[in-house]
């Protein structure tokens, strides 16, 4: 089969959840951010094996085994790279070529990659002038105006598109682009009375929209004044799919898995108005409602979302319109409540972030605030009450949990009278009516591939202290800047850290999220078990002290290769004296000295 192109293994990636596919093989027990359950790599009794949602991975601290959802299927089912991505595109309808790309398919990948330059280059365009372009003071004085300093707009690379009907087109025309990528992305458009190019975007404030890698697919523009309509959004591509991403989502990514929530809010200055209060754990939907595949992604970083859209009627409907997406992946809804006329941006200013996170801290459950609303809004009229009942108990359907659905019921069954029995009975109605259970998988085969046993060189040396260090590097790009100026092997003697450390640094380099990316670099099982081991265990990192830490680390490691060394000379010593070689002997004592000396003063 031939190399899959790296687009579409991202494509599978961001569809599949590791944990259905791990479900098919292991009953997994939920546990926090974690579902435990009996390693399939080998025999124990008592659960080992651990498949983290947010990060996409598996790691058994019994047996050391470790890996993604790709290499999970490799040692299944005994598959090749290629064909465990396969099998899962075939399973989320991503299409991968049996064969050598086509002409036609290369020429597809090209494109894809011109278009994404075309917005790459629109970008920086915008962004300068909203920089230091006289064209943008306007734009400037009303980010002042509203609160915002420089660091948030070249965080997010905030643009302004100038009162001007070509300007983008002019621009990419001095670059030499072809202006039909620009046309087919929605950036410019052609007039049918006079044929000449007009800009999409004029006069407005941009916010760049960003995938899941981090490139620029779509922008959405404000205008500076009250001018109709306030927003409008790039018109969907081969590069932007609006029911698929979220505005702030790849800058959010690790504050979400950090703080297991997320809080979703509809403007782009609400965003930005947290994110600058300190609140990283936020995105804002990009002019639309929430998708089931939004709710799928957000399950992969998150337990809780907490909804904070607009107090009016039209907030209210699109909260409880994105409910049974979120609630049928299991995540805890909440909602919030501003005080009247506030919106997340005014009321984080005036009350400071620590207040507006205490407000966060106080958060009702969605679904008890859709059922007070709901049986309000019906009246005293028992036609209507019990029409409203059973819009809650649709709603009430969509949670998974057993015991959750059944606190919920007997909430409903207090504020409305009905007992829970005949609840449950209705519920249950609902369930076979609305949504009928799929059937659980059965449980596969034993695993192709048996689990490779630890290797001593795996244990030699400070290999804690090694580990620890690469923990640093994941987290902390200066860190692995660090290790590459002092040389990674002077920092460790273990070749499985070595080759981690040096894939990190690759990561780094080219600005990819070490993780989810890494993994699928790995070739050598050994180091993708490494690798999800650190990666499971990387929020215990809770020292803001980076520098001492690597400098106790980096000691640790010096004072194992000094121990190896030791270890080497006595068997020398020993060797020389069998031999009568007192000359070697004594060269061997003389630095054995210098090693023990060094030893003590290191402590």
């Amino acid at each position: 089969m031939a190399r899959i192109p790296e687009d579409l293994i991202s494509q599978v990636r961001e569809r599949v959840d590791i944990v259905d596919v791990v479900s098919g093989y292991v009953k997994l027990k939920h546990s926090g951010d974690n579902h435990l359950g009996l390693c399939p790599f080998h025999s124990e009794k008592t659960p080992s094996f651990n498949v983290n949602s947010s990060r996409q991975i598996f790691h058994c601290f019994g047996c050391g085994v470790g890996g993604n959802v790709f290499s999970f299927l490799m040692r299944m089912e005994g598959l090749a790279f290629p064909q465990a991505v396969k099998r899962l595109a075939d399973q989320v309808g991503v299409v991968i070529p049996d064969d050598e790309p086509s002409p036609e398919e290369v020429r597809r990948r090209l494109e894809r990659e011109e278009l994404a330059e075309v917005y790459e280059q629109a970008t920086r365009f915008y962004h300068d002038i909203l920089l230091a372009d006289p064209r943008g003071a306007q734009a400037r004085g009303y980010i002042r105006r509203r609160g915002f300093d420089s660091e948030a707009v070249r965080r997010f690379r905030l643009g302004f598109s100038p009162d001007s009907w070509d300007a983008l087109c002019e621009h990419l025309t001095s670059e030499g682009t072809d202006l039909d990528k620009a046309r087919q992305l929605g950036l410019i458009r052609r007039s049918d009375k006079t044929g000449n190019d007009f800009d999409m975007f004029r006069q407005r404030l941009l916010f760049p929209i960003e995938d899941l890698s981090g490139k620029v697919v779509a922008f959405g523009g404000r205008v500076l004044d009250d001018s109709l309509p306030k927003y409008i959004n790039s018109p969907e591509s081969a590069l932007y799919h609006k029911s698929r991403l979220l505005y702030g989502l790849y800058q959010a990514k690790q504050a979400m898995r950090r703080e297991r929530a997320v809080i979703v809010v509809e403007g782009y200055f609400d965003h930005l108005a947290l994110v600058q209060a300190g609140i990283e754990h936020v995105v804002a939907t990009c002019g639309t409602a929430l998708t089931d595949d939004h709710a799928k992604i957000l399950k992969r970083y998150v337990e809780r979302v907490v909804l904070l859209f607009d107090e009016d009627a039209a907030g209210q409907k699109a909260c409880f319109r994105a409910m049974p997406s979120l609630l049928q992946q299991g995540l805890e809804v909440m909602t919030l409540s501003l005080p009247a006329g506030d919106d997340p941006d005014s009321c984080v200013r005036r009350e400071g972030a620590e207040a507006f996170l205490q407000r966060l801290n106080e958060a009702r459950s969605a679904i008890e605030v859709h059922m007070e609303v709901t049986l309000e809004q019906a009246g005293d009229r028992a036609e209507a009450q019990a029409r409203a009942i059973d819009t809650v108990l649709q709603m009430m359907q969509r949670v998974p949990d057993d015991i959750q659905r059944n606190l919920h019921l007997g909430q409903l069954a207090q504020r409305s009278g009905v007992t829970v029995e005949l609840l449950q009975r209705q519920l249950e109605r609902t369930q076979v009516e609305d949504q009928p259970p799929a059937p659980r998988p059965q449980p596969a085969p034993r695993p192709a591939v048996a689990p490779r046993p630890v290797e001593p060189e795996e244990i030699q040396g400070d290999f804690k202290a090694q580990k620890w260090l690469l923990t640093l590097m994941l987290a902390d790009g200066g860190v692995s800047g660090t290790v590459e100026e002092q040389g990674i092997d002077a920092l460790f003697d273990n070749a499985v850290c070595q080759k981690v450390a040096q894939q990190i640094q690759r990561a780094h380099a080219e600005q990819r999220e070490p993780g989810e990316w890494m993994l699928d670099q790995c070739e050598d099982p050994r180091a993708q078990d490494l690798l999800t081991q650190l990666l499971v265990r990387e929020q215990e990192l809770v020292s803001d002290d980076i520098e001492k830490i690597f400098g106790d680390c980096r000691q640790a490691v010096v004072r194992s290769q000094l121990k190896q060394r030791r270890a080497e000379l006595h068997t020398q010593m020993r060797a020389a004296e069998q031999h009568g070689d007192s000359e070697k002997q004594t060269a061997c004592l003389q630095e054995l000295t210098r090693i023990n000396r060094e030893l003590k003063r290191r402590g």
